[in-house]
């Protein structure tokens, strides 16, 4: 059974954070939201105590490199999720810290530029830019792929084109509620029917629409559901099954496995999207602990 935290959140959810990504009669522009939003993250979420922070210079934005005082085994990449046109510097952070004691690991994070103002393909090539810069700094053998929502697309995309253009590739990755079809091809009727405390069915066509700015939603890149899977590292799948975009999960897991890959998946009862980011939920410090277990299984062998 859920928690009652669990309960109360998706309530809050609901009636706080669902309204403001909805263009309702407000009609705030996703800029305006951005604004709320960074403004929020930094006066109710502290910044991780010890949690070192680092900003190396890209071609258009920054590669930031997080380390705790522990010793280091691995190393993740991970891109923060904002459904392309938002980010939450100091939730992210925290998560991050919290992950990386759990994993005795340092953390290589893109600060992708964001649509509106910079759609397809622009977070595309600044994470795979990131990700060459991480190269330079640590052992791929060493290095675990990480993603939540629209940075969970961003990851997956990144690991196909990784092997496309035949570079290394990182260890493992970790997708938590990855946006991987944005042509939403999905079941309609389960779409329509989706009780989903963060998202509806109009705040996901606005972020859609702001990050492809008519470019085709069913292309690899955009949409790496669509892509081959088979040569990949082990992933990790976690979702909410409150979630919109839980098909998105469903269908990457069955596409994984026919294509000879190796995936596990983790569907947790009633949860909201990227509920491990909500520190105060059993739930979410049950998936860290999974996500920690499955870094370490895979890479401190």
């Amino acid at each position: 059974m859920p928690s009652w935290q669990a309960s109360v959140l998706n309530r809050l959810l609901t009636y706080v954070a669902r309204p403001s990504v909805s263009r309702g009669s407000a009609k705030v522009p996703l800029c305006g939201i951005r604004r709320r939003l960074l403004e929020m993250d930094r006066r109710w979420l502290g910044w991780p105590q010890e949690l070192k922070v680092e900003h190396w210079p890209l071609s258009h934005s920054p590669l930031i490199h997080y380390q705790l005082p522990q010793p280091r085994e691995v190393s993740l990449f991970y891109i923060r999720g904002g459904g392309f046109c938002f980010k939450t510097p100091h939730a992210h952070a925290r998560f991050l810290a919290d992950i990386m004691r759990r994993s005795l690991a340092d953390c290589y994070v893109p600060d992708y530029r964001l649509a509106p103002e910079h759609p397809f393909p622009a977070a595309c090539d600044d994470v795979l830019e990131a990700y060459r810069m991480t190269l330079e700094h640590c052992d791929p053998g060493k290095l675990v792929l990480m993603g939540d929502s629209a940075g969970g697309n961003l990851a997956l995309s990144l690991l196909l084109q990784l092997k496309q253009l035949e570079l290394p590739l990182p260890r493992a990755c970790v997708l938590l509620s990855p946006a991987l079809d944005l042509g939403i091809t999905g079941d309609t009727e389960r779409i329509l029917a989706a009780d989903d405390p963060l998202f509806t069915i109009e705040s996901l066509l606005r972020l859609r629409g702001a990050y492809l700015a008519g470019s085709n939603p069913m292309s690899e890149r955009v949409s790496p559901l669509y892509g081959c899977f088979k040569d990949l590292p082990p992933i990790l799948l976690l979702a909410g099954t409150r979630e919109l975009l839980l098909q998105d999960a469903e269908r990457l897991q069955q596409a994984v496995l026919r294509d000879g890959g190796r995936i596990e998946a983790g569907f947790y009862l009633n949860m909201p999207h990227v509920f491990p980011l909500f520190e105060l939920l059993p739930e979410a410090m049950e998936a860290r602990g999974q996500i920690a277990a499955f870094i370490r299984n895979n890479l401190l062998l």
